[in-house]
């Protein structure tokens, strides 16, 4: 079967995250890979803190008892501050995790991504089975390569029960361990093990997840709490106390400092040292809030010493500076740490580099000398690029500064070389290392980030067009030339029209630099249609090259990146799939390609890349997740009105996209909520008149650009 689409295709940037599948009912004991995520721990609702761990809005782990992963927009983890590297597969898996320390885990999964199969550097794996209803049934660990452990597993219920049976095989094939173990709603209520039966009671909150466990019929039972806290709780009534524990109930162990909210000791708050004489700050991250306790004397306290907390320092940001008598301390989601950074300033706004663990972070505090005067100060995470390059211009004096890992560069070994945009490249000793991005559209000690130098010099070229194994993909790198022209609209602050050798490109601009939407043709006839950042492809966009072969999807910073596909003259879908930083690094499209059918679907139309026909005669081509449309896709109406862009998860329009009208007018522009809404052109067919500006949910020009 041929596959086609209409064009007039754009997509989103979204990275199709699956993520592992967990069934926490009815499969209990099924594997997990790496837990980043709320439900790889078995945690239900908005959950914010839980057991010493802290995720975000969207259920992913942010901590975990001393480790911070960072995630970008599509919830892909970058890094953390142990500087460990983690890879995923095309649905979001994480594939292989591997310790700064060199040791590496790597992990397997099914079409059904649960976990097939692990293995580590020490030389166990584990391969595991499932049977129909996606339940474990089978375990083979080896170690080395050598059969060590069998765990057959059988399912069955008694009542609301589920009964899990476990029969260990040992190493020499002789069985061994027996059990069965019963879940009520996810949580073990009984084992029934050779030795012994025992039963336990499981407290749930109202969001189902588990705050206590105990031995039930136990006057003396061991109470295992769990500690939970919701982001719907971030506006309801709190006590903060800071006050002390005494771990592990031992009376004669020395009291340790804890907070406790509303009499609960909390695991989510931090507690640092003040700039002040005896003052303890705490953080509570929930509501980004920190608060000052005065005159704390841990000498003069009892473990059972509770001190409200009422003094309020800041509210609304995760990093401020903290100033008293000539002092500071700058605090980071509530830690003070002061090892391995680097302090500077740069014209009026001070400069905080640290390093965490191997991951270095920037941050920066907005004209600090003129600021002087506050206590307390916000800083900002500049850049988490642990290059670290960041410069500002002194206009008056045409002075500029460059700071690199918090250090300001030794100026007497360097010298510069502007590139034909007018951006320097910094050398040290005689050697190009930097190159300070949007020189010329930098304002008077505006704060910008530099990049490393990538032999610019070299190649000034407008389009280099690079070849991979799997697809064509296209790299920008930036130029200027004395031919430079506006010859329409405002090119510095709005809506014009710009020619650089031969080529025209119709954009809006902000600062003088290209911001928003771009539409550029090109010589050769290949053109580009889609999003831009700071004079670079970034965002959405459709490329199409002098041959007609298109790329339609993901960029940043210039590259081809996220998710997107491409297609032949003849509109013919030829791969589909995620890009990174320009290379093609996973295929979706593979069902799709071949004519896999289900039913109304042709590919994977639950969680990936197909084609799906309605009742009604509509058909959508695209990504999918959890059976909607996502991401990226076309929708085709029967009555041949269409729309290509950006969905979320819900399958509603939301970004950029463009419709075609049934009378063949022709919108490209934002949609909130599943309506246009924002920057946007109109084409209208029967006159031919185009419209450009904001528009607002009925499709009418609110606002000029």
């Amino acid at each position: 079967m041929k596959n086609t689409v209409l064009l007039l295709l754009f997509c989103f940037v979204y990275q199709l995250t699956i993520a592992q599948k967990t069934d926490m009912v009815n499969a209990p004991r099924n594997p997990i890979g790496f837990k980043h995520k709320k439900e790889h721990f078995f945690l239900r609702g908005d959950v914010y803190a839980s057991a010493g761990k802290i995720f975000d809005r969207d259920g992913n782990l942010l901590y975990n008892y001393g480790t911070w992963y960072y995630y970008d927009a599509s919830g892909k983890i970058i890094g953390n501050n142990y500087s460990d590297t983690i890879k995923y597969d095309a649905n979001g898996n994480v594939i292989e995790f591997q310790y700064n320390s060199g040791s590496t885990n790597n992990y397997t999964f099914n079409s059904k991504n649960l976990l097939s199969h692990e293995k580590n550097t020490y030389g166990e794996d584990k391969t595991y089975t499932y049977d129909s209803q996606d339940r474990l049934i089978k375990t083979i660990v080896n170690r080395k390569g050598v059969f060590n452990q069998q765990h057959d597993i059988i399912y069955s219920k008694s009542s609301d029960t589920l009964v899990v049976s476990v029969q260990y095989i040992n190493a020499d094939r002789q069985p061994g361990f027996s059990g069965a173990y019963y879940y009520l709603d996810g949580h073990l209520v009984k084992e029934k093990l050779v030795s012994a039966t025992y039963s336990y009671i499981v407290d749930k909150d109202s969001k189902g997840n588990k705050v206590d466990f105990y031995t039930a019929n136990d006057p003396n039972a061991k109470h295992f709490e769990t500690y939970h806290r919701y982001y719907s709780d971030a506006n309801k009534p709190t006590k903060l106390e800071y006050g002390y524990y005494i771990p592990g109930s031992i009376k004669t162990a020395k009291k340790v400092p804890a907070a406790y909210i509303n009499g609960v000791r909390a695991t989510d708050i931090t507690i640092s040292k003040g700039i002040k004489p005896d003052e303890k700050i705490l953080y509570d991250g929930l509501t980004q809030t920190y608060y000052s306790i005065p005159n704390v004397v841990e000498d003069n306290h009892m473990s059972e010493t509770r001190i409200t907390a009422t003094d309020v320092l800041s509210k609304g940001t995760p990093h401020i500076s903290y100033a008293y008598d000539g002092k500071f301390i700058n605090y980071v989601d509530g830690e003070n740490k002061v090892k391995a950074r680097e302090f500077c300033f740069i014209g009026s706004h001070m400069v905080d580099y640290r390093i965490e663990k191997n991951t270095g972070r920037t941050y920066i505090i907005y004209d600090y000398k003129s600021a002087t005067e506050k206590a307390v100060k916000e800083m900002n995470l500049f850049t988490a690029d642990t290059t670290a390059i960041m410069y500002s211009r002194e206009l008056q004096k045409d002075n500029f500064f460059i700071v690199v890992k918090g250090q300001h560069i030794d100026y007497k070994k360097a010298r510069f070389e502007y590139l034909t945009s007018g951006d320097p490249v910094i050398f040290i000793d005689d050697k190009p290392l930097y190159i300070l991005t949007g020189f010329k559209a930098a304002k008077d000690e505006e704060v910008l980030e530099g990049r490393k130098y990538k032999g610019e010099l070299d190649n000034q070229q407008e389009i280099p067009v690079v070849k991979t194994t799997t697809e064509t993909v296209v790299k920008t790198t930036e130029k200027a030339s004395a031919d430079y022209a506006c010859v329409k609209g405002d090119c510095q602050e709005g809506w014009g029209r710009v020619t650089v050798n031969n080529i025209i490109t119709d954009a809006t601009f902000k600062d003088g630099a290209i911001n928003g939407v771009a539409y550029i043709s090109y010589p050769n006839g290949g053109y580009y249609h889609g999003q831009y950042v700071n004079n670079r492809r970034h965002g959405v966009g459709y490329y199409k090259w002098e041959n007609g072969n298109v790329y339609i999807g993901g960029w940043k910073d210039g590259l081809q990146h996220g998710l997107g596909y491409s297609m032949d003259k003849e509109n013919k879908i030829t791969s589909a799939g995620l890009f990174e930083n320009g290379k093609f690094i996973s295929e979706s499209a593979t069902d799709y390609l071949a004519g896999k059918t289900s039913g109304n679907c042709i590919g994977n139309c639950v969680d990936g890349f197909g084609k799906y026909t309605y009742k009604n005669g509509d058909m959508y081509w695209g990504f999918f997740k959890n059976s909607n449309r996502y991401g990226v896709g076309t929708y085709l109406w029967k009555n041949k009105s269409v729309y290509t862009g950006a969905y979320i998860l819900g399958g509603k329009r939301d970004g950029y996209g463009i419709y075609t009208y049934v009378d063949r007018s022709v919108f490209k522009g934002i949609y909130v909520d599943d309506r246009i809404d924002g920057l946007g052109v109109m084409k209208y067919n029967s006159s031919g008149d185009i419209t450009q500006g904001v528009f607002n949910s009925s499709g009418a020009k609110v606002k000029d650009y």
